[in-house]
């Protein structure tokens, strides 16, 4: 019988201590230093309510030695002494102790998650290249430092001179960032000294008397100019001796001769820290891995507001007030509770018993209809919605849910949706982007076929905890944003039309002025040609006959020329019926001295039969084919002059009216062939990847067309095709 008892105690043992938790603490300091002290004693405070966690605590005493000899020797002490320990999680406290767990981790630790607190800056660049990412947790604290100096100007209108006292520790330097920045914010309101290389000694004398008007923001300083360390004591000891008004940014010296101000509770924080950690303990879904802790007060000592005899005016904000006089009610609170709570009572007890009869029965009916409304509500949202437990059973889904799976609600309800994932293609894409998810913990989304069309959801996912089960469930909502995706599509492309439509109404404006200015001396060259010639005598004059009438044609062609390209250059303003070959022949008229001087051959083919007419903006059209052919000249610049030809084919295909241009240049890789058409993409040195996603823009969006290309035997061939029979406003003007 006894070696049984001994058997059940020993296993008992093994059970409860497989289900214990280690947790192992860094401090960056020395044991005796308040501050993390503080933070220590409030976690182990929270973790004293949970019987199976095991705690081990080492102090690193980075602020009475730190130097590079110490930290590998402290490196290689904890490798000996943590060799044979495994720890759940680390907890480290402030900076030091952050730093030296992530550069050392490979060599001390395994896969234990760390938790750092007390740290007023996260570089996410530092876990990235220790590939640490999954592993931290953390609570950044930041000091109200803008906050407290607007404060100080509310509370001392008057004031003229503000120091701000903060050392050159690591955690100085952090929030050396943030002081120097408030100091800018302010515009020289008032004169400020940041002092940050002085000893305590210097700051006894320096602030020794009172002057109106002024005051101190002490920040931190527990590091002496000499690399040493101050005691807290010996901090207490100068702030003592300051006689002027003492605001603080954390809840330290409180009650110990300073103001006050917008502070950061100390005890807080080691709570908050212990919290997060019981999360991550329990394997809870932590939704911000990386926290910053708000959890702020104003707290001022009445005993010093009225030594420097100042009064506070901030109705909007809940302020504490420390060694405030009690009034006499809250002298005899007690006494005046007692005499109040013993006379009604017996009629009190009556009361509630009636009350609670009659509140039951009530709450019965009110449960009954609001279950009744949650159930119409929760089916109203336009939104799929459905809950699932900590197992994935799904305990709740709105009517869109279950539509979009194609699923009963009777058949999902109290079951996972991993069940019916192998014969459901929905749900097992529904499962695979919940699941990258919960490991990215970003914002997703994904689209599905649905209605019998793709359709874009955003997952959003909240935890929560059940009072009514005592369980842990949370709720997935899927947004469907496919209109405001389109719409957002829409108005981008919307948006480049517009500018590059913007920058050509520029060019023809100015190309109008330019033209505006040669063709009043092309008119001056006529006159004066024409009143040479009938001012001669007329001898010789059909020659003379002859080179005028040269000048009057090459006159006549400029300002053709100039007419040509200023109507080519305008944009459109309305959508027009108009024939594609004359469009063309257009087009081709205003760069043919361009092709012509290039050796470039271009060789028009129209099929028979075939209807040329497109109802669109015709100069839009013109511009997007000009970007094709530019694009065509340069790449045939490689052939030889005598091989350089770009051929265009007009034919019909059903209800569509086909352009292929086609040049015998080299061609375009298989690897580019796919970006030529996205924007600012551009194979050319100085080129600015803009002239083919316009002409796609122009041709998709603006004649309901589409452009495509291909490398034929010939060389590389553009097709744009237009559908004839979209509009209305399509007329066969060749018949």
């Amino acid at each position: 019988m006894k070696i049984i008892f001994i058997f059940l105690f020993i296993l008992l043992n093994v059970v409860f201590a497989s289900n214990n938790k280690n947790i192992l603490i860094l401090n960056s300091y020395q044991k005796g230093f308040e501050i993390s002290d503080i933070i220590i004693k409030n976690i182990e405070n929270k973790f004293f309510e949970h019987k199976n966690i095991n705690i081990d605590i080492l102090y690193m005493d980075s602020k009475q030695i730190n130097s590079t000899q110490y930290i590998k020797r402290l490196s290689s002490l904890y490798q000996v002494q943590l060799k044979n320990r495994k720890y759940d999680l680390i907890i480290t406290i402030d900076r030091f102790a952050y730093k030296f767990t992530i550069k050392n981790y490979s060599k001390i630790f395994t896969d234990e998650k760390i938790l750092f607190t007390g740290v007023e800056h996260f570089s996410k660049e530092l876990a990235r290249v220790y590939n640490l990412e999954d592993k931290i947790y953390g609570i950044i604290q930041k000091l109200q430092i803008q906050n407290n100096i607007n404060l100080i100007l509310q509370t001392m209108p008057n004031i003229k001179k503000l120091y701000i006292l903060n050392d050159r520790s690591q955690n100085g330097n952090d929030t050396s960032i943030f002081i120097i920045k408030a100091i800018k914010n302010l515009k020289s309101k008032i004169d400020i000294e940041y002092l940050r290389d002085d000893s305590l000694e210097e700051f006894k004398e320096y602030f020794k008397k009172f002057k109106k008007n002024e005051a101190i923001l002490f920040v931190r300083y527990f590091n002496d100019t000499n690399g040493g360390f101050y005691q807290t004591n010996e901090i207490l000891q100068a702030i003592n001796e300051f006689k002027l008004p003492i605001f603080v940014t954390d809840n330290l010296f409180l009650n110990k001769g300073v103001l006050g101000g917008n502070v950061i509770s100390i005890e807080d924080l080691g709570i908050i820290t212990a919290k997060k950690a019981l999360s991550i303990l329990n394997s809870h879904v932590v939704n911000n891995k990386i926290t910053i802790n708000s959890n702020y007060k104003y707290i001022f000592d009445n005993n010093v507001l009225k030594k420097y005899n100042i009064k506070l005016n901030f109705p909007n904000k809940n302020i504490e007030i420390i060694n405030k006089q009690k009034s006499f009610f809250e002298k005899y609170r007690n006494l005046i509770n007692s005499v109040f709570l013993v006379s009604p009572l017996l009629i009190l007890i009556i009361t509630i018993l009636i009350l609670t009869l009659y509140s039951k029965q009530k709450t019965q009916r009110k449960l009954k209809r609001r279950i009744q409304f949650d159930e119409i509500l929760l089916n109203s949202i336009d939104n799929p919605i459905f809950w699932r437990d900590e197992n994935n059973k799904v305990l709740d889904a709105n009517k869109k849910f279950c539509d979009l799976i194609n699923i009963p609600y009777k058949q999902i309800h109290k079951h996972t949706l991993e069940e019916f994932k192998n014969n459901n293609k929905k749900i097992s894409r529904v499962i695979s982007k919940l699941e990258e998810y919960n490991k990215d913990k970003n914002e997703a989304q994904f689209s599905i076929l649905h209605n019998k069309k793709v359709e874009i959801f955003y997952i959003q996912e909240t935890s929560y905890y059940d009072s009514n089960t005592n369980e842990n469930a949370k709720v997935t909502i899927l947004t469907n944003i496919t209109k405001e995706k389109e719409l957002a599509n829409q108005r981008l492309k919307q948006t480049q039309y517009m500018v590059q439509q913007s920058k050509l109404a520029e060019i023809g404006e100015i190309f109008s002025s330019i033209a505006h200015q040669w063709k009043s001396p092309l008119v001056a060259i006529t006159a004066l040609a024409q009143d040479l010639f009938y001012s001669q005598d007329n001898s010789g004059k059909e020659e003379d006959s002859y080179h005028i009438n040269n000048i009057m044609l090459q006159v006549q062609y400029m300002n053709k020329t100039i007419n040509d390209f200023q109507e080519f250059i305008i944009p459109s303003k309305e959508k027009t019926t108009f024939s594609l070959d004359k469009t063309i022949d257009s087009l081709l008229n205003i760069v043919k001295h361009n092709l012509k001087y290039n050796y470039i051959n271009v060789d028009i083919i129209i099929k028979p039969n075939t209807n040329l007419v497109i109802y669109g903006y015709e100069n839009e059209l013109m511009q997007a084919i000009l970007n094709i052919i530019n694009n065509a000249k340069d790449a045939l610049l490689i052939n030889e002059n005598n091989n350089r030809n770009i051929k265009i084919i007009l034919k019909n295909e059903k209800n569509n009216l086909i352009l292929d241009i086609i040049d015998n240049g080299p061609g375009i890789s298989e690897d580019v062939q796919k970006k030529i058409f996205l924007q600012y993409f551009s194979t050319k040195s100085e080129g600015h990847g803009i002239g083919l996603y316009m002409s796609k823009l122009i041709i998709e969006d603006k004649l309901n067309g589409s452009i495509s290309y291909k490398f034929t035997n010939e060389g590389s061939s553009f097709r744009i095709k237009f559908n004839q029979k979209k509009d209305n406003n399509y007329e066969n003007i060749n018949s």
